[in-house]
């Protein structure tokens, strides 16, 4: 019996080992889309209203927001929140808005997205 049990853990093990990796790829595939998706939606703003809109941005868990603005209420983004934060930044003498979103999955960063906007 103790070896049939030992048997059927190495056997099962590398299958629960699988799917638990299977299951994190899905949520750095999520957080990804969830980051390219407020960047979209900050990209999509005016130059300037960039500076103050989303100066400090923060979308909590359960709270999060789809481009047009309505609620993202399927199961799959529980857990996960995303910030934006933007400041104001200079290359070469060109006035640059420096904007960076990131995205949590249970207060864990998943992604970090940055990009420079011309004002």
């Amino acid at each position: 019996m103790v070896i049939l049990a030992i048997a059927a853990a190495g056997i099962l093990l590398p299958f629960a080992s699988a799917a638990a990796v299977q299951v994190e790829g899905a949520r750095q595939t999520l957080a990804a889309n969830l980051a390219s998706g407020l960047m979209e939606k900050v990209l999509l703003s005016e130059p300037n209203a960039i500076l103050t809109t989303y100066a400090d941005y923060t979308e909590a868990d359960g709270a999060m927001l789809d481009t047009l603005g309505n609620p993202m209420t399927d199961s799959v983004y529980d857990g996960f929140s995303r910030s934006a934060a933007s400041q104001p930044a200079t290359v070469a003498s060109v006035d640059l808005v420096a904007v960076t979103v990131e995205v949590d999955y249970l207060g864990n960063k998943m992604t970090r997205v940055t990009t420079l906007v011309g004002k």
